[in-house]
Order: structure tokens, then C-alpha cells, then sequence
């Protein structure tokens, strides 16, 4: 191990096997990886489970007296995770999937964070030196195999013990392991130990210890390690917190893992022992007599300092009952390492983390010893001890130490697929941009995987709500979704109510330059329903749908679907007759489908006139609207034929199409209104035989407006069955709507595997309880401080949590443009 400047302290292991290390002294140490707990930035309640958890293990774990946990950021292999994917990658249009997937959103990413890394925990234990064995003989030996080895070491011999050797700690590892299960670990493997160990070397991949420890440290800079592995040389600095006294709620870890660079972080931990001459709970029954005295003496004479005193006294009072108790008492440093291959970006980064967390309470202090960084740098490495400057130590029970929150994340998405954005703490961002920039935790989306029993997953849902208010982000995150599932071998119908995709995706082909993205526009295929057109008479005709094959419960469904489709037309419930009328004809004109009759739903006339009266003339009233109107779209005479998709990416138009806002009330739909929903109910029986076409190939629904389904009993009945679909045929739907509870009544709680939540200021108590969020000021006041583009998101493991959608490419941002801007907004924006 070679040194610019000399440094008095050698690295403490000399050999490791599994997830064991052994060091100097003879301590072996087991490491553990820890899968870290997802805290929820709206429920409080998840980091009081997560606290008792951790309290628990402190306090079964201080037998074993020293712990060293870290927060190691790791490269997260971002194009192995994105680029893995490749198998389900698009086969028409090899190249786009390659060129954005495959290439650009990993080279943009890694350019920017160089790399993108994600955050793992590790807890390691001092194992018990009684499994050494438990004669004379066997420590004696033990001892001096070991003082060989140190020898060998430094004059650079290889020198092992037997891996049996090892074999003495098992049961002890085991038992760790047993105790640390409730934090969801596992044994490190042994790459994952070498890793661990040559991190402060930058050699995280060398097995052997003459090649992992090769790199010269040059101290000649205060504050500020010069590290050179041979290859690579950068910079790194030590910071030492020391923490205020009360840490209640004080939630420092997330705060680090907050910043948009990674920090590594190094909590070394000893329990004191608490009796004997030398044990703490002695000092402590000293101390709380010191301070009694000086506090009656201070009261006495009515001196300035009896309040310093007082709390002298009270501390001291307060530890001495702790040790009264079975609570763990620790004795620890939190070492925080800064790195960069820049020293001034370096000193910018220590300056950003001081002022940050210094900023969370006047009584924090972050110091950057400048000739002390060879002492940190020993300390934080594998099997090194619990250093002795103590005023680097922190002094809490268990239960204060659980207060900062180590092992917990804000990890949301898959871990695979596209990028989509990055998750945000709940401070406030007043852009997407702004958002963006602040946060290094990437959210990674899989479209193809929810049904797929994927381990830890809380559903098998593959289908996704998006709702909020126009201008919220909505639509730019419903596009997002559709232009990745295009870069997917799937079938895909969208249906675009408002017929803006083929306008935005038009203007982008004009001007844009990007071959790529013009052949993933290119690759979608546009249908316009227009009724003008002779051809399309029913074409959408849910008669369609039945043959001779179809079951009783698909006949009953199609009928509601048609007497909802009618009475949207025109009402009947003001006459018991005229509702057994309209029902009974519809009976019949669904058996003459089912006996191989040609009809259609405009068939319905007939019957309904045939039968003379009130139920003539609700007929005569349904033949002068239907075939002059957008109706004969879904109301056919059973000659023409059916919509046929022969394109694997289809987006659906309805010329004329005119829904009411969601805010409307039914009795103010004007005529265009209803007939535009009627139309919407017959579309969604169409999408629902979309999804059971070809159950053997991935499939997509994307359904814009989809709250209309919720107006009536067979809307709902539409929608649910199409969610059926999901987990057994293959198929996923996504769709977008204002309000959050569309589509989620009580017959369909859990059909959505994933939530994005958009704010909606009239919706905000909703939108929590949809996530199983507390309804509190703190909560609404986070929904509130949402601006564009940013959203609420419950993913496939059941974690929520707050994120930007971000777009990497300037080509979608120009295509998703809602609104162009103009020179008024312009000047507006500069003087914001």
C-alpha cells in the first residue's frame, strides 16, 4: 500500500472468504447486504414500522459490540437494465428501439451522472471471539497463525489460512443473519466483499490484496485526499457529522440521498460495556453525582451557569436510567466521503452538503478535518474498529440512532425497462426542469412485466391510471407511455377522442429532423371513424360481437351495452312500457344474431315499431337520429363490416366526436354529448375484443376519457371486463381521465397496478385515500406544491412515493407540445 504521505495506520483485513473477513487483531467481521426499506413521502406511518424494525435488531445485535454500516453508491449497470429488455424490443422497427433504448436515453443518462448509480446498504458484525474455539491451545495457535500472516502481509507474501477455518463462524454467521432477517438481507457474496473492500482504493474489482491496495494517496492537500489507482486518479474528503442532541423526526439519511450526486456514508457503532470498572454505567452514576453537585451549587449561590447545570444534570439522569433498562446504548461516528475527479467540483460538492445539512438545525456541525483525512480514511474501511477521537462520537440509545432513517430509500419503478423520470423529495420545484436537476434517483418503467409474478411485486395488474387536470402533465405522460410501448413488440390501440395525436405527431414530422423518431411516428397507424363515410356503418356495432359460440354472460353484457348506448339517446325511465319494450326487442334482435341472422343494432327500429304505441314511436324517433348522426357508426344493419386493425400500432379518431367535460352535469349534456358518449360505450366493447384477439402476443389498450365509463352500470361492466383481461390474456390497459377515482369503484379496487396522480385542487382528499394516504394539512400541502410534470406514483411493489416525468429527448418534448407558446407568455416567463 503505497503513500504520497505517510500514514501510520495498515489496512485491518488480511483475508476473506464468503461474506467473512478476518483482520489484524483477529476479529472476524460478516457482512450482510441490505435491501432497503421504501419510505413513503406522504405516510408518516411507514417510517415508525421501519424505526421499530431497526430498533429491534440494535438492541438482539449489541452482544456482538461493534457494527459498521454503509451506504455504498453502486453503478446501476443503466444499460444493462435498459438494454436488457432487447428480446421484447419492436421486430418491424429494430433500429428505433436501438437508437433511444439502446444508445441514447443510457448515453445521455451516464454523461449526466457519469454514472447513474443506485444507492446499497450494508450492515456488517464483529462475530464473537469464542468461535475461535474455546481452549488454550486453540487461541494460542490462533494467535500465532495470525502474527505469521501480518508478517507475511507486509513483506507481501501470500500467506492463507484453511477455508475451514471459516467454518467456525458459520453457525454464528447464521445466527446474524437470523437476526437480521426482518430487515430483508442477505449474505454478501464474495465479489460484493472484494467490491466493499477495495472502494476506498478505487480498485472495486481486484481479488488480490498487493493489486487492490496499489493506489498512492497524496495527503498534501488539507481536507482533501488525492487518490491514484494507476488508471484513474481523483479526489476525495472525509466529513465527520456530529449531531444535534434531540433527533427526533430528524431524518438525515434521506436528506443525503437527496443530493443529486452520490454520498457515500460509513456509520461505525460500539456498545460500551455496562458494568465493571471499566464499564459506562459506573461513569454514568459518577457523571449524575457530578452534575447533581454543581447544579444545588449553582442553584444555591444563584449562579448564571445553573441552567447549563440543569441540563448537565438532567442528561446524565436520563443515561443512567438507559442503562438501567435492556436499551441499547451506542457509541458511534457517521462519516460521510465525498469523491470527484475534479477538485473544484469536489469543494463545490462539500460546500452544497455542508450548507444543506447544516441547514436542517443550527446544532448540527459537519467538519472537514484538514489533517485528519488519513485517520477517517482507515476508519471507514471493512473490519476497522470504532476509532478513538471522541469528539467524532455520537452518544444515543437504539431507539434515537433509528431516528436517522439508514437502510430506507425512495425507489420507485421498475428495476428494468425505459426511463421516465426521477423521484423527488417533498421540497418544492417550480419546473420540470428544475425538478429533474435535483435528484439522481432514477425511475426506471417495464410496460410487459406486471403479470408476470415477478418477486416482491404486491400485484399481478398490469394496467395503469393516469389522472389530473388539463395542463398538469396528464397528456405528456399518457404519450410517453405510447411512444415506448410502440418501441415494444405489442399490439397497440389508442383511442384519441380529441383527435390531437395525428395534429401533434403531424407538426413534429415537419420539424423535426430525427430519422429515428420519424419511424417510430410513421410506424403508428391512424383510423378516422367518420360516419359521412358510407363504408363505416356499423362499423363498431357491439352486435358484432355475438355468434353462436357466445356465452350467457357475454350475451347479457352486450344487451345492457346496447339499452345504455339507446338511452343515452333518448330516455325511457319515465315509462315502465317503454322499458319493457326497449328490453324485450333487444332480447330478440340478440337471438336473431345468435341464429346466424344478418342484423345489426340499427335492427332495433323494427322490432320497437312493430309493436305499435309508445314503443312505434320511440322507434320512429331513433330512425330520424341514428342514420344522419356519428350513431350509425355503432348502430349497423348487420351487412357492412366490422373495424379490422391489420397494423400492430393503431390510434383510433371518431370524426365529430364531442364529450362533456367531467365537471358537467348529465341533465345539461346537450344532444351531440350523448350521442358522443353512446359511441364511447360501443368503442370500449370494441378495445375489450381487442385485447382477447391474440392472446399469445403482448397487447395495449390506451383509453384517453376514460371517466365516461363511469356514467353508467354498463360503461362500468365495459371497462372492468377490458381489466379482466389483463392478468389472463395477455393485455394491459392504460388509461388517462381527470379524476383519480375513475375507474376505481368498488368492484374494481386493485385492477390498477400502477397510479400517477397529477393535482387536481378539488380532488386532493381522493386522491390520497386512492393511495392509502393519511388525509392531513401535510399531505394536501405536498399535492398542492405538485406543478407541471410533477405527480404522485404508486408502483408495481406497492411503493408511493413523488417524481418528475422527464423526457430526455427534445424531439418528444416539441411532438407533446399542448400549446405553443406566443410572445405575451414569453415575456411573462422572463420576468417570472
Amino acid at each position: 500500500m503505497a503513500f504520497g504521505v505517510n500514514i501510520k495506520y495498515e489496512n485491518p483485513v488480511v483475508q476473506y472468504f464468503g461474506n467473512l473477513a478476518l483482520t489484524t487483531v483477529g476479529d472476524v467481521w460478516a457482512y450482510y447486504r441490505i435491501r432497503p426499506f421504501q419510505i413513503n413521502v406522504a405516510n408518516d406511518s411507514d417510517k415508525d414500522d421501519y424505526k421499530s424494525i431497526l430498533i429491534n435488531i440494535m438492541e438482539r445485535l449489541q452482544s456482538f459490540g461493534e457494527l459498521d454500516l454503509q451506504l455504498v453508491p453502486s453503478d446501476m449497470d443503466l444499460k444493462g437494465r435498459i438494454s436488457g429488455t432487447r428480446d421484447d424490443w419492436a421486430k418491424d422497427i429494430p433500429e428505433v428501439p436501438d437508437y433511444y433504448m439502446g444508445q441514447e436515453e443510457t448515453n445521455i443518462l451516464q454523461s449526466e451522472f457519469d454514472p447513474a448509480v443506485i444507492d446499497e446498504f450494508y450492515i456488517g458484525v464483529k462475530l464473537k471471539a469464542h468461535a475461535v474455539g474455546t481452549g488454550v491451545r486453540d487461541r494460542i495457535k490462533f494467535a500465532s497463525n495470525l502474527l505469521l500472516k501480518s508478517a507475511a502481509e507486509m513483506f507481501k507474501f501470500s500467506v492463507k489460512f484453511d477455508d475451514k477455518f471459516f467454518d467456525r463462524y458459520q453457525i454464528m454467521n447464521d445466527e446474524v443473519y437470523s437476526i437480521l432477517r426482518a430487515m430483508n438481507v442477505s449474505k454478501v457474496s464474495e465479489e460484493t466483499l472484494i467490491k466493499l473492500l477495495g472502494t476506498p482504493y478505487h480498485h472495486a474489482d481486484k481479488r488480490l490484496f498487493s493489486e487492490m491496495r496499489n493506489t498512492v494517496f497524496d495527503l498534501s492537500k488539507q481536507g482533501i485526499v488525492k487518490r491514484d489507482n494507476g488508471t484513474e486518479t481523483d479526489y476525495v474528503s472525509h466529513l465527520v457529522i456530529n449531531l444535534p442532541t434531540n433527533l427526533e423526526n430528524f431524518d438525515i439519511m434521506p436528506k443525503i440521498q437527496s443530493f443529486n450526486f452520490p454520498i457515500e456514508t460509513h456509520f461505525k457503532i460500539r456498545f460500551p460495556p455496562r458494568d465493571g470498572l471499566l464499564g459506562i454505567k459506573e461513569s454514568a452514576d459518577w457523571a449524575k453525582e457530578k452534575y447533581k453537585g454543581e447544579y444545588e451549587d449553582a442553584e444555591a449561590t444563584r449562579d448564571t451557569a445553573s441552567a447549563k447545570s440543569e441540563m448537565n444534570f438532567s442528561m446524565a439522569t436520563d443515561l443512567v436510567e438507559l442503562l438501567d433498562t435492556d436499551n441499547a446504548f451506542m457509541a458511534w461516528t457517521m462519516i460521510l466521503v465525498i469523491r470527484d475527479s475534479d477538485v473544484n467540483k469536489l469543494k463545490y460538492k462539500i460546500s452544497k452538503v455542508s450548507t444543506a445539512l447544516q441547514g436542517m438545525n443550527k446544532d448540527l456541525s459537519v467538519y472537514q478535518p484538514s489533517f485528519h483525512q488519513e485517520m477517517l480514511l482507515y476508519q471507514i474501511l471493512v473490519g476497522a474498529p470504532l476509532g478513538g477521537f471522541k469528539y467524532w462520537q455520537n452518544y444515543t440509545s437504539a431507539i434515537t440512532f433509528a431516528e436517522l432513517l439508514f437502510g430506507t430509500t425512495t425507489q420507485l419503478g421498475t428495476n428494468t425497462g425505459f426511463y421516465l423520470g426521477r423521484v423527488l423529495t417533498n421540497d418544492y420545484y417550480d419546473s420540470v426542469e428544475t425538478a429533474a436537476a435535483s435528484s439522481r434517483v432514477l425511475v426506471l418503467f417495464n410496460l410487459i412485466i406486471a403479470n408476470k409474478g415477478i418477486k416482491g411485486t404486491q400485484t399481478d395488474s398490469p394496467h395503469i391510471n393516469i389522472s389530473g387536470v388539463t395542463g398538469s402533465g396528464k397528456s405528456f405522460l399518457f404519450k410517453t407511455l405510447l411512444l415506448h410501448a410502440g418501441m415494444f413488440d405489442m399490439d397497440i390501440l389508442a383511442f384519441d377522442p380529441k383527435q390531437e395525436m395525428r395534429r401533434w405527431f403531424s407538426r413534429a414530422l415537419e420539424t423535426v429532423d430525427n430519422q429515428y423518431f420519424k419511424t417510430l411516428i410513421s410506424a403508428f397507424h391512424f383510423i378516422t371513424l367518420d360516419y359521412t363515410d358510407l363504408k363505416n356503418n356499423g362499423v363498431i356495432d357491439p352486435l358484432n360481437t355475438l355468434s353462436a359460440n357466445s356465452t350467457a354472460d357475454e350475451i347479457a353484457d352486450v344487451s345492457t351495452l346496447i339499452r345504455e348506448m339507446l338511452v343515452q339517446i333518448r330516455s325511457v325511465s319515465h315509462s315502465i312500457s317503454l322499458e319493457t319494450a326497449l328490453t324485450d326487442s333487444i332480447r330478440e334482435l340478440c337471438k336473431q344474431r345468435l341464429r346466424g341472422e344478418k342484423v345489426g343494432t340499427l335492427g332495433i327500429v323494427d322490432l320497437l315499431r312493430a309493436r305499435g304505441g309508445e314503443a312505434e314511436e320511440l322507434g320512429n324517433y331513433y330512425q330520424s337520429i341514428i342514420p344522419d348522426s356519428m350513431l350509425r357508426l355503432a348502430f349497423g344493419d348487420g351487412q357492412g363490416d366490422h373495424l379490422s386493425l391489420e397494423h400492430q400500432r393503431t390510434i383510433l379518431e371518431v370524426s365529430g366526436l364531442d364529450l362533456p367535460k367531467v365537471t358537467d352535469h348529465a341533465d345539461t349534456y346537450t344532444d351531440s354529448n350523448k350521442y358522443s358518449i353512446s359511441i364511447m360505450l360501443a368503442l370500449g366493447r370494441f378495445m375489450e375484443r381487442f385485447g382477447r384477439r391474440n392472446t399469445d402476443r403482448f397487447s395495449a389498450e390506451f383509453m384517453d376519457e376514460a371517466w365516461v365509463f363511469e356514467t353508467s352500470s354498463a360503461g362500468k361492466k365495459v371497462l372492468d371486463s377490458i381489466k379482466r383481461l389483463g392478468r389472463s390474456e395477455n393485455n394491459e390497459l392504460i388509461t388517462s381521465s381527470q379524476l383519480v377515482s375513475d375507474g376505481h369503484g368498488k368492484e374494481s379496487t386493485g385492477q390498477y397496478g400502477q397510479i400517477f396522480a397529477f393535482d387536481d385542487r378539488d380532488d386532493r382528499p381522493n386522491i390520497l385515500k386512492q393511495f392509502g394516504q393519511p388525509v392531513n394539512k401535510e399531505n394536501i400541502d405536498m399535492l398542492a406544491n405538485l406543478r407541471k410534470g410533477q405527480c404522485l406514483y404508486r408502483d408495481l411493489y406497492g411503493r408511493v412515493g413523488k417524481m418528475v416525468v422527464h423526457s430526455l429527448f427534445d424531439e418528444w418534448t416539441e411532438a407533446f407540445k399542448t400549446v405553443n407558446a406566443n410572445s405575451s407568455s414569453d415575456l411573462e416567463s422572463k420576468y417570472s
